[in-house]
């Protein structure tokens, strides 16, 4: 993945709109991203991985913290990012969760995550600046933007991190981290699916078969200790014992069913004796009862004679009660006779009144008929009008629809015609205002370009002021080093004098006449050394003056060094600033001006469009004309209707002169009509009626006079029918020999007489019957005596109850040896089974085991492959740690370990100098950046070897360098640099972030991120 374009909106500590163009950075290979610390340089990094996979850098750092706090409220925050791929381009943009202010009220309102990839290829930079995506390749929703950003990559953001871009600190853990953190990163970067999923077969199916074998075996278990077992010897011995049993119960149920059989026949033999005791006890009990009911039914018996001879008396006395009936009906009929006999002479008075009342109404009736004879004649009139009428109409109808229609005309080009003078008015003002915007941006045009001018002029001469104060401070150094370098090398000269002097005195001391000198060989030694000899360690001085006019040496070249270096960095600061143009005035003053500037462009409003403002104007003119128009031929329209309405009118009206005016309305003239053919005729009708009802109620006044007679008559008879009836009764009774009274008393016992008879015939048989019975079976049970029955069931109850007892024990005995016996085969069956499966699975848990890291290196199988890729990756590593270190380390993989933790993955140091290997958090710190950084370009180089799909064409290192020395060119930072220029050399670009100046300067190129109280801006810094 090679980095084209990032462009950062209200993000972080960029507030504005920032665009970094890698191209001519990526180009040169070796490039730097440098500024102070805080200014926002992995922020940049941060934008890049949050753009591709939605994330920060940093795991920690959540998604809506990112959005700039400097930012203006309306400016969204948003990154978009294009890179190449293999030959194609890509573009992905996204927008984080962020608050925004509401377009409608006030307030603010959340926007949603979104994100959208496209594919760009054959499009330049400029035309995707212009406007131009590409081909859309998933938008909107997130997790399908995350999936196909992933699937081209090929690696996910936590490989990203580990591989692309190695934020600060992050990749050292890399180095010193557990064998089981550092398999979870290398599991994470190799493709080790198909170990881990062989390892997980192995052991899903070697943990079900011990499973398998476990259950069988505890089920096999548990089926014995449920039966009572404790195992199958336990259940082979229960089996013997109760076959012997069932034995001895099949002869205990055969005697007991023979004692029961014996015990049921006397039972039953006494059961019958017993019934003809109960059957001879019944009938005399029920023969005494019936016995003694006796007078009880004689007395019964004369009653219902009693009730015979009084049943004929009953007649006579029925029709003497109907007879007082009928006359209280005549008495009530002549009373209503009579009544209506009155009412009807009083209605017919009434009548004969009310019709004289009608026949005065006469010359009413003739008035009626001659009005409605005029109105009829009107209605023909009407009739002959009406087609005038209906021409009226539909010409005052053609006349109120064009009066209608030019009042609206005329009210819609007013309207019109106002709303073409606001456009104008609106046209007018958007043109004075473009060009006030158009002043204004020329304005801001110039003030940016002068602000930029200003600044770059600023920063130069403040970075010489640095670098002049820097060279003075280190001018001081120089002189006081040179003062020391001098001094050290005067003590030196003194301390080898003195130890030149006692080594003279020494040999003196042994110098002896004959004897030749152990310096020169001379015989004669004229003037030997005199002196005293003193005690200090002369040597030892020596050396230490020696080491401290070396140390002295070094930090004076040192002090050298960056002296050259700082003038010649100053020279071309100052070299630089020369060319440069001396600003008008100074970046604050372009800055205040730019924000009045601003101001007055924001209170300007949005930007009209005048093209659009012009063709509506136009527009609207055109439909003034046509409204115009379309006004004025209404306007003759209405005039010519209103003239054939009046005509119209004019002609109705001489039509209708000999009709009332009131009656001119058909309706109304049909209502008048009707209304007094209605009144005429009610007229008759009334004098019709009264005449037939003062006719009926003469005729009903006659025959009420009838019906009075014919009740008097009824009334007469019916006292005649009393007196006859009254006597018949009474000589009934008479003949009887009963009064009213006694023929009272036997009424209630009428309603029973036949019941009567029947219980008197049935008592005689009941009665006969029981004696009958009564006889047989006293004589039944004569000389027979009373059996014990309650004695005999309970032997024959214990006896079935022993029987009972017997027989189950004996079923009982039977199921459970049929059941042992089946348990006994099933659990053989059962035990074989197991066996048998557990010798087949053996070979298949014994490999699971190994595969699972149950082995003397405790490695698994997934831990054993990604131990050879991690070979690979550390071979990879030492290709750039032992340029870096002048071939001191050497990184090794620690197969072996100690105690009970995960193994095969450790890191081992081998140190060169000392021909021993060490752990990795034992190096230093710059020595251990070195490591971590060949660590984590070993992994880059592997990855992206093993994978296909995977390439890395840019990685970006993040912080590290400070911990590093420079010796003239031969330091360890000079090394870690001619390293990652090899890099560069092999088609693969490096970003350093660093705010080291000497990285800087050694590295130009690239990108310097300023900060400022608004917040950050990146500069482009081209290569020297």
């Amino acid at each position: 993945m090679r980095p084209v374009q990032l462009t950062l909106q209200a993000f972080g500590p960029y507030p504005n709109h920032t665009v970094i163009d890698f191209r001519d950075a990526v180009s040169t290979g070796l490039f730097g991203i440098y500024g102070q610390t805080g200014s926002g340089k992995s922020t940049l990094f941060s934008a890049m991985t949050f753009a591709l996979f939605g994330v920060p850098a940093k795991p920690e750092q959540d998604a809506p913290s990112l959005r700039s706090d400097h930012a203006a409220p309306d400016l969204q925050t948003k990154v978009e990012f294009i890179f190449d791929l293999g030959g194609k381009r890509y573009l992905v943009q996204r927008r984080p969760d962020q608050l925004r202010p509401k377009t409608r009220g006030t307030g603010e309102t959340r926007s949603s995550h979104e994100a959208y990839l496209f594919d760009a290829t054959g499009l330049s930079l400029d035309e995707i600046n212009s406007g131009k995506c590409g081909k859309i390749i998933a938008e909107k929703k997130v997790r399908e933007v995350d999936t196909a950003i992933t699937g081209i990559l090929g690696y996910s953001v936590e490989q990203f991190r580990q591989i692309v871009l190695l934020p600060q600190g992050r990749f050292e853990s890399f180095l010193t981290a557990k064998t089981r953190e550092r398999l979870q990163i290398l599991r994470e970067l190799f493709d080790v699916s198909l170990f881990e999923a062989l390892m997980a077969k192995f052991k899903t199916q070697a943990d079900q078969a011990e499973q398998q074998v476990r259950e069988e075996r505890a089920i096999y278990k548990r089926h014995l200790l449920a039966e009572g077992f404790e195992d199958h010897l336990d259940l082979a011995n229960h089996l013997t014992a109760e076959v012997l049993h069932l034995s001895d119960l099949e002869q205990r149920e055969e005697a007991a069913l023979a004692k029961f059989d014996i015990a049921t026949k006397e039972l039953q033999k006494a059961e019958r004796t017993a019934e003809l005791f109960s059957q001879a006890a019944k009938y005399k009990t029920l023969f005494s009862n019936l016995d003694r009911r006796k007078a009880q039914i004689e007395v019964l018996s004369e009653k219902v004679q009693k009730v015979e001879q009084a049943s004929p008396i009953l007649d006579a006395e029925q029709r003497l009660r109907d007879a007082h009936i009928d006359l209280e009906t005549a008495q009530n009929a002549l009373v209503k006779a009579a009544e209506r006999a009155a009412q009807a002479q009083d209605a017919t008075r009434i009548a004969d009144k009310n019709l004289k009342k009608e026949e005065a109404r006469c010359e009413e009736g003739e008035t009626l008929r001659c009005n409605l004879e005029d109105l009829t004649r009107f209605e023909k009139l009407l009739a002959t009008s009406a087609a005038g009428e209906e021409a009226a109409k539909t010409a005052r109808k053609i006349q109120q629809q064009a009066k209608q229609e030019l009042e609206k005309a005329e009210h819609q080009h007013a309207a019109l015609s106002g709303a073409r003078s606001a456009k104008a008015e609106a046209l007018k003002l958007a043109r004075i205002r473009m060009e006030q915007r158009q002043q204004i941006v020329i304005r801001l045009t110039a003030l940016a370009s002068h602000q930029k001018a200003a600044e770059a002029y600023e920063q130069a001469e403040e970075e010489i002021r640095t670098a002049e104060e820097t060279a003075a401070q280190l001018q001081q150094e120089y002189e006081h080093a040179s003062q020391k370098v001098e001094s050290a090398r005067q003590d030196l000269a003194v301390a080898e004098q003195k130890l030149s002097d006692e080594q003279a005195l020494h040999l003196a001391q042994h110098l002896e006449d004959g004897a030749p000198c152990p310096v020169c060989g001379a015989l004669e030694h004229p003037e030997p050394a005199a002196g005293t000899m003193e005690t200090a360690d002369r040597d030892a001085q020596v050396q230490q003056a020696r080491a401290h006019r070396e140390r002295a040496g070094l930090n004076f070249q040192n002090i050298k060094d960056k002296l050259t270096r700082l003038e010649a960095t100053l020279a071309d600061r100052k070299k630089r600033l020369a060319s440069m143009e001396l600003p008008s005035e100074s970046a604050a003053a372009c800055v205040a001006k730019t924000a009045i500037e601003q101001l007055a462009l924001k209170e300007l409003g949005a930007e009209a469009n005048i093209a659009d403002a012009e063709a509506e104007l136009e527009a609207f003119d055109a439909k003034l004309v046509q409204s115009q128009h379309g006004l004025e031929a209404l306007r003759r329209q209405y005039e010519t209707s209103s003239s054939q309405a009046a005509e119209a009118t004019g002609t109705l009206a001489g039509m209708l002169s000999e009709i009332p005016l009131e009656l001119r309305d058909t309706s109304v003239l049909a209502a008048k009509s009707k209304a007094t053919a209605q009144e005429l005729q009610a007229l008759l009708k009334a004098r019709s009626e009264a005449e037939a009802l003062a006719r009926q109620l003469r005729e009903d006044a006659i025959k009420s006079e009838k019906d009075r007679e014919s009740a008097e008559k009824l009334l007469a008879a019916s006292q005649d029918r009393i007196q006859s009836a009254t006597h018949d009764f009474q000589t009934r009774l008479s003949a009887a020999g009963l009064t009213e009274q006694a023929l009272a008393d036997l009424k209630p016992a009428m309603s029973t007489l036949v019941v009567d008879k029947q219980t008197i015939t049935a008592f005689w048989q009941d009665h006969k019957s029981a004696q009958d019975a009564a006889e047989q079976t006293a004589l039944a049970v004569a000389g027979l005596s009373q059996p014990d029955l309650a004695a005999l069931r309970e032997v024959l109850t214990a006896a079935l109850d022993h029987s009972r007892q017997v027989t189950e024990g004996r079923v009982s005995s039977q199921g459970r040896i049929a059941q042992l016996k089946k348990l006994t085969t099933n659990l053989q069956e059962t035990i074989q089974k197991i066996e048998e499966f557990e010798t087949a699975t053996g070979s298949l848990r014994e490999l699971s085991a190994l595969l699972n890291g149950q082995n003397e290196q405790r490695l698994t199988l997934e831990t054993y492959a990604i131990g050879a890729m991690f070979d690979q990756v550390l071979e990879a590593a030492n290709l750039r740690l032992g340029p870096m270190t002048s071939g001191r380390y050497r990184l090794d993989r620690e197969i072996g370990g100690s105690g009970r933790g995960s193994r095969g993955l450790g890191i081992q140091v081998f140190d060169f100098h000392t021909g021993k290997s060490r752990a990795a958090n034992t190096l230093s710190g710059g020595e251990s950046f070195i490591a971590a950084l060949a660590l984590a370009l070993g992994l880059a180089d592997t990855v992206e070897s093993s994978s296909g799909k995977v390439r890395l064409d840019t990685i970006f290192i993040d912080e590290g360098f400070g911990s590093l020395d420079t010796e003239n060119g031969s330091g360890t930072l000079d090394q870690v640099l001619q390293v990652l220029n090899a890099l560069v050399s092999q088609n693969r670009s490096v970003g350093l972030i660093s705010h080291v100046p000497l990285v800087q300067e050694m590295i130009p190129g690239g990108f310097h991120v300023r900060k400022g109280l608004g917040g950050s801006w990146v500069e482009k810094k081209d290569p020297l």
